[in-house]
Protein backbone atom coordinates (compact mmCIF):
# COMPACT_ATOMS: atom_id res chain seq x y z
CA UNK A 1 0.00 0.00 0.00
CA UNK A 2 2.98 2.29 0.80
CA UNK A 3 4.93 1.45 -2.08
CA UNK A 4 1.68 2.48 -4.32
CA UNK A 5 1.24 5.95 -2.52
CA UNK A 6 5.09 6.23 -3.19
CA UNK A 7 5.10 5.52 -6.90
CA UNK A 8 1.56 7.72 -7.54
CA UNK A 9 3.51 10.23 -5.64
CA UNK A 10 6.82 10.71 -8.28
CA UNK A 11 4.75 9.89 -11.34
CA UNK A 12 2.20 13.69 -9.73
CA UNK A 13 5.46 14.95 -9.14
CA UNK A 14 6.79 13.87 -12.88
CA UNK A 15 3.83 15.26 -14.23
CA UNK A 16 3.88 18.64 -13.35
CA UNK A 17 7.58 19.04 -13.74
CA UNK A 18 6.96 18.28 -17.33
CA UNK A 19 3.96 20.49 -17.63
CA UNK A 20 5.57 23.31 -16.23
CA UNK A 21 9.05 22.58 -18.16
CA UNK A 22 6.62 23.00 -21.36
CA UNK A 23 4.95 25.97 -20.41
CA UNK A 24 7.99 27.22 -19.94
CA UNK A 25 9.53 26.69 -23.68
CA UNK A 26 6.58 28.47 -25.36
CA UNK A 27 8.26 31.53 -26.76
CA UNK A 28 6.54 34.67 -25.69
CA UNK A 29 5.74 37.03 -28.93
CA UNK A 30 6.69 40.65 -28.11
CA UNK A 31 4.77 41.90 -31.18
CA UNK A 32 2.07 44.32 -30.66
CA UNK A 33 -0.57 41.86 -30.95
CA UNK A 34 1.15 39.30 -28.34
CA UNK A 35 1.52 42.22 -26.19
CA UNK A 36 -1.43 42.99 -26.49
CA UNK A 37 -3.23 39.66 -26.09
CA UNK A 38 -0.71 38.51 -23.09
CA UNK A 39 -1.98 42.21 -21.32
CA UNK A 40 -5.59 41.93 -21.87
CA UNK A 41 -5.73 38.31 -20.36
CA UNK A 42 -3.26 37.92 -17.71
CA UNK A 43 -4.07 37.18 -14.72
CA UNK A 44 -1.28 38.32 -13.22
CA UNK A 45 -0.23 41.81 -14.61
CA UNK A 46 3.38 41.92 -12.96
CA UNK A 47 4.38 38.66 -14.08
CA UNK A 48 3.17 38.93 -17.44
CA UNK A 49 5.22 42.93 -17.67
CA UNK A 50 8.26 40.66 -16.46
CA UNK A 51 8.11 38.14 -19.22
CA UNK A 52 7.51 40.24 -21.81
CA UNK A 53 10.38 42.64 -20.57
CA UNK A 54 12.94 40.29 -19.95
CA UNK A 55 11.98 38.30 -23.66
CA UNK A 56 13.27 41.74 -25.63
CA UNK A 57 10.00 44.08 -25.50
CA UNK A 58 9.96 47.44 -25.26
CA UNK A 59 9.05 48.71 -21.71
CA UNK A 60 7.94 51.84 -23.00
CA UNK A 61 5.39 49.78 -25.45
CA UNK A 62 4.63 47.64 -23.02
CA UNK A 63 2.97 50.51 -20.79
CA UNK A 64 1.23 51.89 -24.01
CA UNK A 65 -0.49 49.01 -25.30
CA UNK A 66 -1.70 48.72 -21.80
CA UNK A 67 -2.98 52.40 -21.72
CA UNK A 68 -4.58 51.48 -25.48
CA UNK A 69 -6.03 48.05 -24.37
CA UNK A 70 -7.35 49.68 -21.48
CA UNK A 71 -5.93 48.52 -18.44
CA UNK A 72 -6.02 51.33 -15.74
CA UNK A 73 -3.80 53.59 -14.95
CA UNK A 74 -3.90 52.81 -10.90
CA UNK A 75 -2.80 48.95 -12.01
CA UNK A 76 -0.18 50.23 -14.26
CA UNK A 77 1.36 52.70 -11.55
CA UNK A 78 1.72 50.16 -8.70
CA UNK A 79 4.17 47.66 -11.58
CA UNK A 80 7.44 47.47 -11.62
CA UNK A 81 8.85 47.99 -14.80
CA UNK A 82 12.93 46.66 -14.89
CA UNK A 83 15.14 45.12 -17.36
CA UNK A 84 17.99 42.81 -16.00
CA UNK A 85 21.57 43.65 -17.37
CA UNK A 86 24.28 41.39 -17.07
CA UNK A 87 27.87 42.82 -17.48
CA UNK A 88 30.36 40.95 -20.10
CA UNK A 89 32.32 39.29 -17.74
CA UNK A 90 29.25 38.03 -15.78
CA UNK A 91 30.46 39.47 -12.73
CA UNK A 92 27.95 42.76 -12.13
CA UNK A 93 24.07 42.01 -12.42
CA UNK A 94 21.99 45.19 -12.66
CA UNK A 95 18.36 46.11 -13.23
CA UNK A 96 16.71 49.52 -14.89
CA UNK A 97 13.40 50.30 -13.84
CA UNK A 98 11.39 53.07 -15.43
CA UNK A 99 10.87 55.85 -13.11
CA UNK A 100 7.36 57.19 -12.35
CA UNK A 101 7.00 59.79 -14.69
CA UNK A 102 8.35 58.03 -17.21
CA UNK A 103 5.42 55.31 -16.98
CA UNK A 104 3.49 57.93 -16.60
CA UNK A 105 4.64 59.89 -20.07
CA UNK A 106 4.44 56.36 -21.67
CA UNK A 107 0.80 55.57 -20.23
CA UNK A 108 -0.30 58.86 -21.74
CA UNK A 109 0.85 58.31 -25.29
CA UNK A 110 -1.19 54.89 -25.22
CA UNK A 111 -3.91 56.96 -24.27
CA UNK A 112 -3.33 59.75 -27.03
CA UNK A 113 -3.04 57.63 -30.03
CA UNK A 114 -4.46 53.89 -29.12
CA UNK A 115 -4.56 52.98 -32.94
CA UNK A 116 -0.48 53.01 -32.88
CA UNK A 117 -0.62 50.16 -30.03
CA UNK A 118 -3.46 48.04 -30.47
CA UNK A 119 -3.47 45.21 -33.06
CA UNK A 120 -5.05 45.40 -36.25
CA UNK A 121 -7.57 43.25 -35.36
CA UNK A 122 -8.50 45.33 -32.20
CA UNK A 123 -8.94 48.61 -33.63
CA UNK A 124 -10.99 47.02 -36.62
CA UNK A 125 -10.94 46.63 -40.81
CA UNK A 126 -8.66 49.00 -42.49
CA UNK A 127 -11.36 50.97 -44.37
CA UNK A 128 -10.95 51.11 -47.66
CA UNK A 129 -10.60 54.57 -50.01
Amino acid sequence: MMKKMMIGAFLGLALVGSASAIEAAKPIDTSVDGIFTALSTSRNLQKTVDQLVANGANQHSVISIAAAAGIPQSKIMKLQVCVNSVSADSTTLGATCMRPKTVMTAYESGLNDPLAYLPATAAGKKAKK
